[in-house]
């Protein structure tokens, strides 16, 4: 059953103020929940702090406010602090202001510097880029893609701003692709993207 958006955004809120940790969950695009604590909120994205195995933060995950479906305590939160309070975790908020725009969180991971993944579930069947970052304009943003193998493509693509319903920026996939993929080639040319 999905939850209201009054509901739900009350829950964000209390997840940023008192850093307990929600399970949140998307219409449509359901290939991932997400379990974390809430970082940031702006108007129309919650950024995340992603924990796997329950506990460990793994980067930072945010989501388009529109797709979400339901939002909920987590039924770990005495677990999760405790191993928070063991572990010496303290989530630092993410720095974005309730008006930031998709374009203004994409140029703060760009600022953070290394990859990000890039979702555009509801166009291309769960299609993730992940890359680096070579431009964020008004309504588009440039992304040069590593694969899997650490290679690098020779092109940047550009996408609209207004497909993308996901940002990811950290965790352990993304480090290990910045630690032994190859290194980062110079800016290459863009391909435009619909």
């Amino acid at each position: 059953m999905a939850t209201s958006r009054k509901k739900m955004l009350r829950l964000l809120e209390e997840s940023l103020e008192n850093r307990t940790p929600v399970l949140v969950l998307r219409r449509e695009v359901d290939a991932y929940r997400t379990e974390g604590i809430v970082i940031g909120l702006t108007s129309t994205w919650v950024v995340v702090l992603d924990l796997v195995d329950g506990v460990y933060p793994d980067g930072v995950v945010m989501l388009r406010l529109d797709l979400l479906r339901k939002v909920e305590r987590s039924h770990k939160s005495d677990y999760i602090e405790r191993a928070h309070a063991d572990l010496g975790v303290a989530p630092v908020p993410f720095g974005c202001q309730r008006d930031d725009t998709t374009r203004e969180l994409l140029q703060a991971v760009e600022a953070r510097g290394g990859l990000m993944n890039v979702h555009l579930e509801l166009w291309n069947d769960g299609a993730m880029y992940l890359g680096k970052i070579r431009r964020v304009g008004q309504k588009r943003l440039d992304l040069q893609f590593i694969n899997p193998n650490g290679v690098w493509d020779d092109w940047s693509d550009r996408w609209r701003l207004d497909r993308i319903t996901r940002i990811e920026c950290g965790g352990r996939y993304v480090e290990a692709l910045e630690q032994w993929g190859d290194p980062v080639p110079a800016p290459p040319k863009t391909r435009v993207k619909r």
